[in-house]
């Protein structure tokens, strides 16, 4: 079962909801008032249907949690597709930053958000840098730094809470390594 330990920001899930219902809705009244049984009415409720299904899509992605843990590998949902699984003991802690937010209309440079920093162990080399979504996150050096803009408040109580869920799963899989390795060892004696 995945864990869910940081969310994504709700509020950017509802307008492509809302943008859908209202364009929906407009179609739906626009085909009201059309004359006739032509062609036009069935492709304009075909518009809407598709309209709608798609706001429905993008919400409910939308709203996936950024963080997770599947028991053994840490999910980053920071790129467009399936998410970024790093084993859970190459993550070495969660760190709060600040960067720009990356709002539509804003000054990138002057509007600022907070940030969540992960620190990578430098031993794996295949996560030294991968792609990532730049409005939701960067990855360069072994850091991956998401925005905040794009998550739950971020905040002090947050990265200790976060580090304490690693230490824990860290913890966790530890003793049940030693556990397996210990049972593996007797039996073969």
């Amino acid at each position: 079962m995945t864990e869910v330990w940081l969310q994504a920001n709700r509020r950017s899930g509802l307008w492509p909801l809302a943008f859908g219902l209202v364009s929906a809705a407009g179609m739906l009244t626009a085909s009201a008032f059309m004359p006739g049984d032509g062609v036009i009415r069935p492709a304009l409720w075909l518009v809407a249907a598709t309209d709608m299904l798609a706001a429905c899509a993008l919400a409910y992605l939308s709203n996936l949690p950024r963080l997770a843990f599947d028991g053994r590998s840490l999910l980053m949902r920071i790129r467009n597709g399936s998410p970024i699984a790093v084993p859970i003991e190459l993550v070495e802690a969660f760190l709060i930053g600040k960067g720009p937010a990356y709002l539509s209309g804003k000054d990138d440079y002057k509007t600022e958000a907070r940030t969540l920093i992960i620190r990578i162990s430098e031993r794996a080399p295949e996560f030294e840098k991968l792609e990532t979504n730049l409005r939701l996150a960067a990855w360069c050096g072994h850091y991956v730094t998401i925005r905040g803009t794009f998550t739950e408040p971020l905040g002090v109580e947050v990265v200790n809470r976060l580090n304490q869920r690693l230490y824990d799963a860290q913890q966790t899989l530890k003793s049940s390594g030693t556990v397996a390795a210990t049972a593996g060892a007797s039996q073969s004696s």
